[in-house]
Parts: C-alpha cells; structure tokens; sequence
C-alpha cells in the first residue's frame, strides 16, 4: 500500500511538473513602456455663504448716557427698560445750568458681538460686507465704518464671526424701545 501510494504520488508530480515545463512562456512588458497623458480641468464653483443672528438686543446703560460727565444714577424700578433716578447739588448759590449727560458730544458706541459670519472660497482672497441701517425712527442709529469693507475669503471650512458696531445717537431720544433692521449685504465685486 505504501508503494502505491509513493508511485501515485510520483506520478502526478511527473504530470504536474511535465505540465509546467510544457507551458508557453508569455512575454512581460514593463509597466511605463506606453504611457499617454489627459488633460483634465477640475472646475470648482464660487461660493458665497452668509448667516446672521435673527435678533439682537442693544441696551443703553446709565453710563452710556453720562458719560463720565458726574451724574450719579440709581436704578428706580425693575421695569424694562429700567428705570434710574438721580440728583445732585450746585456748590452756593449759583446753579450750574450745564447738562450733567454728555450726550450731544459723541455717538455711543454700541457693537453686536458675533453678529454675522461669510463662508467664501472667493478667487480674489476677499469679499466685501455693506451693512445699512433701515427703519429706525426717533433715533439715530449709524454702522461704524470699521464693521464694512473688504474682509478675507477663510474658505467654506474655517472662518469667522464679525461683530457690528454701531454708534447711536442720543441727544434728545426719548426713552423707550426703538426697532429697526441691519441689513448685511455680503458679496464680491
């Protein structure tokens, strides 16, 4: 048994090795032997994405309206807006008849943190952001020129939130609640 079982296995060796010997041999070509070469164009779009916030809340603080001219104010109530009284006297007999509120001399400068942010994979490296005051009436409500202009293109992965400033002029606004809009406008001229 174990003779036949040593020829059978010499035979198919016989075979197989007579088959491997008898096998054309296929010639190899290297690879880069024929090379062409396609031109291809990668097109990608401009894109231009904008959000804002929906809603902000700029409030006016007793400081903004004093300005450091020495009126000292208390809150009087919890209504909103608040409440604040205050008083004071002139030294001898003579009133001092000068506002204690410097609220004519300057604007007050008010900003809206994180207000808006623009997507841009703009050619150019930049875009530009106009923002207009709309629908403000009693008050006077400007976008400072620092919150308008060119801005860096970050791509549409990474970029940046912009704040708005504003100056509001108070010189004789009443108090209350005034409402208007901030239109954005970003693009790319």
């Amino acid at each position: 048994m174990k003779n036949k079982f040593l020829a059978l296995a010499a035979f198919g060796t016989a075979i197989i090795g007579g088959a491997i010997l008898s096998a054309p041999v296929n010639a190899q070509i290297a690879p880069g032997t024929e090379t062409e070469t396609i031109n291809v164009d990668v097109t990608v779009p401009e894109i231009l994405f904008l959000r804002t916030i929906t809603t902000a809340t700029v409030p006016i603080t007793p400081a903004d309206l004093v300005g450091g001219a020495g009126a000292a104010l208390l809150t009087s109530n919890g209504g909103t807006p608040a409440a604040f009284t205050g008083s004071d006297q002139s030294p001898g007999s003579t009133l001092v008849t000068g506002s204690p509120f410097t609220l004519a001399a300057a604007p007050v400068s008010k900003t809206i943190t994180n207000a808006y942010i623009v997507w841009s994979n703009s050619p150019t490296g930049n875009y530009s952001v106009g923002i207009t005051p709309a629908g403000f009436a009693g008050i006077t409500v400007a976008v400072n020129p620092a919150s308008v202009g060119v801005k860096p293109a970050l791509g549409l992965v990474h970029s940046t939130a912009s704040n708005i400033d504003l100056d509001v002029t108070l010189a004789d606004t009443q108090a209350g609640t005034y409402s208007g809009t901030l239109v954005v406008d970003a693009f790319r001229p």
